[in-house]
């Protein structure tokens, strides 16, 4: 089998796309926090095969620094918690 070969280009050229929204709204965020000068660096790129799903589902894979996660963690709490209503 192709290992690495996604089947459907739609869904990789969808990934890329992703990939590039993430890497843009993720630079935003930085700017909007005070971080744009802090060792800035790419965090996401598109992977064309995933070992979870070995069919050709391809992926966005985030690289971030322990900071950098715990801060997208809080981030992604708390509007988990605004649009329940509990903030």
């Amino acid at each position: 089998m192709g290992g690495s070969v996604v089947r459907d280009p739609e869904l990789a050229s969808c990934a890329r796309s992703a990939a590039g929204e993430l890497e843009r709204a993720w630079a935003e965020w930085r700017r909007a926090c005070g971080l744009a000068g802090e060792d800035a660096e790419s965090v996401a790129s598109y992977v064309a095969h995933s070992t979870d799903h070995p069919w050709g589902r391809p992926r966005v894979v985030l690289g971030l620094n322990a900071a950098e996660a715990r801060a997208l963690a809080a981030l992604l709490a708390r509007a988990d918690a605004a649009a329940d209503g509990r903030v």
